[in-house]
């Protein structure tokens, strides 16, 4: 079995072990045998798809026939191998799995906007998906710019909704004294100003999708006439007669704590259980720090435009970053970026480059440095790092891989195993 964050091979000499591991451990490929003593190839694999695994599974074997074959791919094996095994088929075959793999994996996260390989964020996805196909309304929670909106639109564009529209309010950017028209729209002179019909919102929507962001923002007064709006589906425009119906799916989100906001009066309990049906709760960039490379090196490509001299962190400064609360989360660490994409001209983007408040911020030491590496496993501290030495080292030798290996003193194959594990492209740094 390949594990996903080291380089080399877990052997089993046990079907069962193999179970207990794939229980606990993430692995990117199982390899099996079709005779064991303790269970055959075909209960393992059997066992494997029964646990709610989709990894692939290659059965390699000297006692098969075409039934053996056929018998393996319907209980989920993804490839088959007689022996005697040619090495280079066996490695064409194993590297077309794991790329399929690798590219699934990440397939959510970059088609939404989304870069993370954080567990936390993992399940994040799993979430979309799941609550994506169905209408119940969703509580997205988090700090602000860790990515709210992208969730909501990730679940609207899975939905079976993706065709209809999905209409955002920022209830805080709206003055309270306006939100009810916003929300409803008006009819012609219902008040001063009112010139003309408007449709709201929530009738502009139809069939789709509402967001209503930062949604703690709330004033009291109209949280009511939400929740008349999610118990029955039905409002009025102001000033109008005749009750209009809505067919939208209702998600919400805040940086508020909710609860803590019925207890001092600010927000509607009943409003916030007609909302608290599904719940997805993101994690603040501080909490998942190994992603902090991955984001860089991303709004970097994203905003350096047509600039030829390569650009690139440092591992002091991406460590200095890493230890940096972000109170901003992701969004701020995007506009640091997005400033030095466009105004840096040097290749190199060092630690005393970055702004004042983040060396200061970095600045605590061993106390520092130990919250931020305890705030991850070793498993991430080790591939954040080592994702990023790959990447300096393709960016100094301009995506040449052998000169990159020699940079690296490492031999040139192994080098390249690590560079297609990290799924680096060599042709971006060119």
């Amino acid at each position: 079995m390949l594990k996903p964050r080291y380089v080399g091979v877990t052997i089993c000499g046990s079907p069962l072990r193999a179970l207990h591991l794939l229980k606990h451990e993430p692995f990117d490929l199982l390899i099996t045998t079709l005779v064991m003593r303790e269970l055959s190839g075909f209960e393992l694999i059997r066992r494997v798809r029964g646990q709610g695994l989709e990894l692939p599974i290659m059965m390699i074997t000297g006692y098969g026939n075409e039934k053996t074959a056929i018998e393996a791919t319907r209980l989920g094996a993804s490839d088959y191998l007689e022996k005697p095994v040619v090495p280079d088929e066996l490695f064409a075959r194993l590297s077309k799995l794991l790329t399929k793999q690798v590219s699934g994996r990440h397939e959510l996260t970059r088609r939404e906007g989304v870069i993370s390989e954080h567990p936390a964020m993992k399940a994040v996805f799993e979430m979309v998906e799941a609550v994506a196909r169905n209408a119940s309304r969703v509580l997205i929670l988090g700090e602000t710019g860790t990515g709210k909106q992208l969730i909501a639109q990730a679940i609207h564009r899975r939905s079976p909704r993706r065709k209809e529209p999905f209409v955002e309010i920022n209830c805080a950017a709206i003055p309270n004294h306006l939100l009810e028209s916003e929300f409803f729209g008006h009819e012609r002179g219902a008040f001063t100003g009112a010139t003309e019909r408007r449709i709201g919102r929530f009738e502009e929507a139809g069939a789709g999708t509402v967001f209503l962001d930062e949604i703690g923002e709330m004033e009291f007064s109209l949280q009511s006439k939400l929740l008349q709006v999610l118990q029955s589906g039905q409002f009025r425009r102001i000033g109008g007669q005749h009750d209009l119906q809505s067919h939208a799916r209702v998600i919400a989100a805040t940086y508020h704590d909710l609860q803590e906001e019925i207890e001092t009066g600010r927000f509607r309990a009943d409003l916030y259980y007609r909302l608290h049906v599904i719940t997805i709760m993101l994690p603040p960039l501080r909490k998942r720090v190994g992603d902090i490379p991955l984001l860089a090196e991303h709004f970097l490509r994203l905003y350096r435009g047509t600039r030829k001299i390569p650009l690139g962190f440092s591992p002091d400064a991406i460590l200095r970053m890493q230890r940096f609360s972000w109170p901003g989360n992701v969004r701020e660490l995007e506009h640091l970026v997005e400033r030095f994409a466009v105004l840096h001209e040097r290749p190199w983007i060092d630690a005393t480059d970055l702004p004042e408040r983040i060396l200061q911020d970095a600045g605590g030491g061993e106390m520092s440095l130990g919250a931020s590496i305890l705030s991850q496993k070793y498993s991430e501290a080790r591939t954040a790092f080592e994702r990023q030495y790959l990447e300096q080292c393709l960016r100094v030798s301009r995506g040449n891989m052998a000169a990159a290996a020699r940079q690296a003193g490492l031999d040139r194959s192994y080098y390249f195993r690590l560079v297609r594990k990290h799924g680096l492209k060599p042709v971006q740094f060119a």
